[in-house]
């Protein structure tokens, strides 16, 4: 099983790169055209953190944040450098989305590193999807003023953060599924085949 599991780097690594800038790609659409939250950043991170190896963690973090900041800069130039879009614009919010998203290198990494259960992953990207509701919708309680700062006003925020998490589900379910989907079919495409070797009758005496 070892083996197996090291194997799949190269191919994890390329993956994760190339689902990366998808991710990056994904939220320039206009929104008329897709889910609110649309973005597959974390189930990149969760996918890399799993399958890249002893170094997947760090993989992970790096990759999903790294990609997160690339689309929140081309966001800020295609808006006219509006800093609205910069995430150090508004630091509570902004240290929550990240941080909702480094939870999915964690889960990938606690959950996932050695392990190929479908449901179990499938568990994983939906566990990480909801941390990042709670956290995110957290960051806005705290930072957004027409959020009462008490427990109603926190309420009022999970409620009002609803119909954004069935995009955020959505995207990490079907990317998580194609990430891993894609690695185990390349593994086992390119896993060496070793022909049995006809065993011979030995001499009799």
């Amino acid at each position: 099983m070892a083996e197996s599991f090291v194997s799949r780097r190269p191919f994890a690594l390329v993956l994760a790169a190339i689902f990366a800038v998808v991710a990056v790609l994904l939220p320039l659409v206009p929104q008329d055209y897709r889910l609110w939250n649309y973005a597959a950043f974390g189930a990149v991170g969760l996918f890399a953190a799993a399958r890249v190896g002893r170094l997947g963690l760090v993989a992970g973090l790096l990759i999903s944040l790294g990609a997160k900041l690339a689309s929140d800069l081309l966001n800020y130039v295609q808006h006219g450098y509006d800093p609205d879009y910069l995430p150090f614009t508004a630091p509570v919010y902004g240290a929550a989305v990240y941080g909702g998203l480094a939870l999915y290198a964690i889960l990938g990494q606690v959950l996932l590193r050695k392990s190929e259960n479908p449901v179990r992953i499938g568990g994983s990207a939906l566990a990480g999807g909801v941390c990042f509701f709670l956290l995110t919708n957290f960051g806005s309680w705290i930072h957004l003023d027409e959020y009462p700062k008490t427990l109603d006003g926190l309420l009022l925020a999970y409620r009002q953060g609803l119909p954004f998490i069935k995009g955020t589900l959505l995207i990490d379910v079907v990317f998580t599924g194609m990430l891993f989907g894609l690695n185990a079919v390349l593994e086992r495409a390119t896993a060496p085949r070793f022909a049995p070797v006809p065993v011979e009758d030995s001499p009799r005496s």
